[in-house]
């Protein structure tokens, strides 16, 4: 049942541009049902397909082949695991994709399917931007007048794997972010990692002492250490109301009551 289950996607694609596989996708799915159904395949599928496997591999290694006819059974297991894992893997990628525009938001680098564009580029403005100058503004954030939000903002996390003040501050950084998706740029990065110049260049301009965690949004607002002395829901509504702000309202969070009295002390 394993391999027809397997070949059951895979010739089911195929079919749909070659009519050649058609014929073994509807016996791979005429065995499945059956075995679902408690039932013996007696269309002796597995044994064809184990025997255009082994023809296959005698004209190119015969030892390989001797190997696969004989473990043909644990061979098919291993693949099945496989293609489980790349299945599970491929839709929480996908997942990652829909809601923070990369399908790696701890190292979007790493991502080779990037919508957003060059994901080193640096959208916030902050060459030349005097930091020194920045007001206190709510959640210990600080505010640079001088900064102009232009389009959807950049927002960045530079944290460590090892920083207890990271760990309490990301998943309520990433639940607030995910809210936002499509609506901001967003950029996790762990430094101590590989990290490209630029985003080394930075962390280094808002935090030049080099302590984390650091969120930078839009290049406006930025704090340098956790909300911990907040508690987490109020740090929640800080960030909300932060990137309420930079992104102008996108959601519908930003309408609740609490939000816009936050975002009114900005």
């Amino acid at each position: 049942m394993v391999i027809c289950i397997v070949a059951l996607v895979v010739l089911g694609f195929l079919g749909l541009f070659s009519a050649k596989y058609r014929k073994w996708a509807r016996e791979a799915a005429g065995c499945v049902a059956r075995m679902a159904t408690l039932r013996p395949c007696e269309t002796g599928f597995d044994d064809k397909v184990k025997a255009v496997v082994t023809t296959a591999l005698m004209s190119r290694h015969q030892g390989i082949a001797r190997f696969t006819h004989r473990h043909f059974k644990a061979l098919s297991w291993v693949f099945m695991l496989a293609f489980v894992f790349s299945l599970g893997y491929s839709a929480y990628s996908i997942y990652n994709l829909a809601v923070f525009g990369t399908c790696d938001p701890v190292h979007p680098d790493q991502c080779i399917f990037n919508p957003g564009g060059d994901p080193n580029r640096v959208v916030c403005p902050y060459e030349g931007l005097n930091l020194s100058e920045s007001v206190t503004t709510i959640g210990n954030f600080s505010s640079v007048a001088s900064a102009v939000i232009e389009g959807r903002p950049a927002v960045y996390f530079f944290g460590t794997t090892w920083c207890p003040h990271c760990r309490w501050e990301r998943p309520i950084f990433m639940n607030v972010a995910a809210k936002f998706a499509g609506y901001i740029d967003l950029k996790v990065t762990d430094i101590d990692v590989s990290q490209p110049p630029v985003e080394m260049e930075l962390f280094s301009h808002y935090s030049p002492e080099g302590r984390i965690p650091l969120i930078i949004i839009g290049g406006k607002y930025f704090r340098v250490g956790s909300g911990e002395v907040f508690g987490a829901a109020r740090e929640a509504q800080v960030l909300t109301a932060l990137l309420c702000k930079a992104a102008n309202d996108p959601i519908s969070d930003c309408l609740l009551p609490e939000i816009q009295q936050l975002a009114a002390e900005i």
